[in-house]
């Protein structure tokens, strides 16, 4: 015999699948893209749970993308940076040799990786050597769900736009679908 269920219980469960699934002869079941935002939205919190810094959205950063008082840290692996990178971003070998003498108080730092755990885990780093970062929240995911732009160089050593994105891992493939998610 099943314990019944109080009122409550029931209410938020039914609240809960109003969200999930649409009424019959309602409005359309979500989008492929809407899917893939709800599932990147879980995953970037599951991801990020236990982290303590600053976050920026990808919308914010979009606005600020050219600023030339941002300095915007990749802390992911050459290869996945090979596939592509950020407008304007540099790695974490080129930071550390360009500000080894410190960094110009004028300056804003954001920090990116695949979804944002080891650029958080980064920024905390920072953050204990007295250097403030700010986390791109979801990182080249969210960048994507965003619209922002990717680059890569082409066999002559020109910076040429892509769509493909470095994903870490199959369980982060979670990009817009006007990009594809790369694993190596």
């Amino acid at each position: 015999m099943t314990k019944p269920r109080s009122k409550y219980a029931l209410a938020a469960i039914l609240a809960v699948a109003s969200l999930l699934l649409p009424y019959p002869g309602s409005a359309q079941a979500p989008s492929r893209t809407e899917k893939l935002e709800s599932r990147l939205r879980v995953a970037i919190l599951k991801a990020t749970k236990d982290l303590t810094v600053p976050i920026i959205k990808a919308e914010a950063l979009k606005a600020i993308i050219d600023d030339t008082n941002l300095i915007l840290i990749d802390v992911r692996k050459p290869r996945e940076q090979e596939v592509s990178m950020l407008p304007h971003a540099i790695s974490t070998a080129l930071f550390s040799a360009t500000y080894r003498h410190g960094i110009p108080k004028e300056k804003r730092l954001v920090v990116y990786c695949t979804i944002g755990y080891r650029s958080g885990k980064y920024a905390e780093e920072l953050a204990k050597q007295g250097v403030k970062a700010e986390n791109l929240e979801g990182g080249v995911l969210a960048w994507s769900f965003a619209g922002g732009k990717f680059f890569t160089w082409n066999s002559v050593h020109e910076l040429v736009e892509t769509n493909r994105i470095h994903v870490y891992d199959p369980e982060w493939n979670i990009v817009h679908p006007d990009y594809i998610g790369i694993v190596q």
